[in-house]
């Protein structure tokens, strides 16, 4: 069988059309599906773009996000309240309220809040706050009502009273070579303070020229040789009761009373000017014009929030009962040296210099005469000195006698230093520079008021020195103390003859203490420690700087604290006034330390800088 194959047959014409017009819908569907993809390729980078520029988190606050949005509708709230702000000061200069230069200043104050970088970070820091109350409100069950917020912005809208406030300060001045002041340097420092004040209350001397005279201690950046000019109590930034004692002052030219600062400064103020408080009808108006009216809100919604867990932290730690301990106290100053610096030494010195000057002494040949004169000087002194010790007090005194004016007017005497600022010193602070003389203060089995010397100092003369005892550095001290106290001893006795604390006559006994009354390391210790048991030491410190410039971490005193007993009980009307102004801020500050929070710095800046070069292209 034959098998032949069969010719393909021909497309027919409706076939071909039947192709044609298949394959064009395959070609049309492929660029369908082909520009669709581009658009939701391009429509995917408009939205990344749009989500990174709006919605990305610059910040975190205990996982929860921090938009970007949120920093720029806040920045554009508080930049509404600084123009309103400037606004005011400009009806009140209008109104001759305030002058022209207090104008001047208030505005400088805020403009310098309304640049970019400060506009936006202060922004983001206030919703990192928010977050944190917010979210310990909400676990707490603590809520705001809206009458609450609408209060709030009524409050916005109080401007507060504002005075012109002046302040004298007198700083306790620590006689060389020491860095801290001694009771004798403090009480100096009060005594004078009160003079001025009296001198200026009798009418002897004006304000202004016994500010000069004083010279005003640094006190703030903003208060310039004393004169804060005009500023609302949140702005003084003094001590709080300085702050209330200047807002308290009946009438202008009033003065308030001494009141010694956190950082030992003796202050007393004046107020020159008083503004009183006023309210600015079109608050509301003027932010809504210029921000988002729910942004605000929102912030206000906040501030309430802050102030409803402030009278719950009043009440629960001020008025309300608590767990006070009974404690007595041995503290100990840090002296002059740093750890590690090994025993102290206290004397009377007295300096015989060539030519009757320390200073000019190390231009004095050693060849001339007038070394001879001094050297002569200082062993007739020391002579007279071994036969009665007792005449060290008056030749000191003696300007005629002594060269020295270091410690002339304080009988010579020096206090408590170790062995290092007897000599150079160190780093971080400067020494007698009496070398020589230092290694033979520090010899073994010196008898009390034995008299050394004449000792050669190149830069100063010929020393001659009353030994007045050795003890250990203070933190041997307060280890010794401690051990013995372990061992049985007194520890009311060791506090009334070793703290160096103002309660030390009374045995260390410092009354109740209650939660964030202290700094958080020595409520820590109280708390941690059994009743009827002593503490561990409490070592304290903090920053300063060397006399390069650079910081340094310096022990700032130790303690020990035995506590007595534990109650649960309201604090008197003393503590409680005591505590209005520390505990919120303690309180505040525990929680917000406590807090996760993360900041895209590298964004916070974009941020700032790409919205102001769009504000200024507009």
């Amino acid at each position: 069988m034959t098998f032949r194959s069969r010719t393909p047959s021909r497309p027919t014409r409706r076939r071909t059309r039947e192709m044609d017009s298949r394959r064009s819908i395959y070609t049309t569907l492929a660029f369908g599906l082909a520009v669709a993809a581009a658009v939701a390729i391009l429509g995917g980078v408009v939205f990344a773009y749009w989500y990174s520029d709006h919605w990305a988190a610059v910040s975190t606050v205990n996982g929860q996000s921090i938009s970007k949005d949120a920093v720029r509708d806040r920045a554009a709230v508080d930049l509404a309240r600084y123009d309103r702000q400037i606004r005011t000061y400009g009806q009140l200069r209008s109104q001759g309220v305030i002058t022209s230069d207090e104008y001047a200043a208030l505005s400088s104050q805020v403009t310098t809040n309304e640049t970019p970088s400060t506009l936006y970070g202060n922004a983001l820091n206030e919703l990192q706050n928010e977050a944190i109350l917010g979210q310990y409100a909400g676990k707490n069950a603590i809520s705001v009502t809206d009458a609450q917020v609408a209060a709030q912005i009524d409050q916005d809208a109080t401007v507060p009273p504002m005075r012109h406030v002046k302040v004298i300060g007198v700083s306790p001045v620590p006689t060389a070579p020491a860095t801290v002041p001694s009771s004798a340097d403090t009480l100096d420092a009060l005594t004078k303070a009160q003079g001025y004040l009296d001198s200026i209350k009798s009418g002897a001397k004006k304000w202004d020229d016994v500010a000069t005279a004083a010279g005003n201690p640094t006190t703030s950046s903003s208060g310039v040789g004393g004169d804060f000019g005009l500023t609302t109590a949140d702005g003084l930034g003094l001590d709080p009761d300085l702050v209330e004692a200047v807002f308290g002052l009946a009438k202008k030219d009033d003065i308030t009373t001494i009141i010694k600062g956190s950082d030992g400064v003796y202050r007393f103020a004046t107020v020159t000017e008083i503004v009183p408080t006023s309210k600015d009808s079109g608050w509301l108006d003027a932010i809504k014009s210029a921000a988002s009216e729910s942004a605000y809100r929102s912030a206000a919604h906040g501030a309430a929030i802050k102030q409803a867990i402030k009278d719950k932290v009043i009440s629960q730690y001020v008025t309300g009962s608590t767990t006070q301990r009974k404690v007595q106290e041995i503290a100990l100053s840090p002296g002059f040296g740093q750890p590690g610096d090994g025993d102290e030494v206290k004397v009377r010195l007295m300096v015989f210099a060539p030519k009757h000057s320390v200073s000019g002494a190390a231009s004095v040949v050693p060849t001339d005469a007038a070394w001879t004169e001094a050297k002569d000087r200082a062993q007739a002194a020391v002579d007279r000195l071994k036969n009665d010790p007792s005449l060290f007090d008056a030749m000191a005194k003696d300007t005629k006698n002594n060269d020295d004016t270091n410690f002339a007017s304080q009988g010579g005497e020096v206090p408590w230093l170790p062995q290092p600022l007897f000599g150079a010193g160190s780093s971080a602070q400067t020494g007698l520079g009496y070398a020589t003389l230092a290694p033979e203060l520090f010899k073994a089995g010196i008898a009390d008021k034995s008299i050394i010397g004449p000792v050669q100092e190149s830069t100063a003369g010929y020393v001659v020195a009353e030994y007045l005892g050795r003890r250990p550095a203070p933190g041997q001290r307060i280890a010794d103390i401690a051990l013995q106290v372990a061992l049985g001893s007194d520890f009311g006795t060791f506090a009334s003859t070793q703290s160096e604390a103002s309660d030390a006559a009374g045995g260390g006994d410092m009354g109740w203490v209650s939660p964030y009354m202290l700094s958080k390391e020595m409520q820590d210790a109280i708390f941690a420690t059994p009743v009827g048991q002593v503490s561990t030491i409490v070592v304290s410190s903090g920053q300063s700087a060397d006399s390069t410039g650079a910081p340094v971490t310096k022990v700032t005193g130790y303690w020990l604290f035995k506590v007595g007993a534990e109650q649960k009980r309201v604090a008197d009307a003393a503590q409680q006034k005591r505590l209005l102004k520390v505990v919120f801020p303690a309180w505040l500050g525990e929680l917000y330390t406590t807090a996760k929070v993360t900041t895209d710095q590298a964004a916070l800046t974009v941020l700032s800088t790409t919205t102001a070069a769009a504000a200024s292209a507009t």
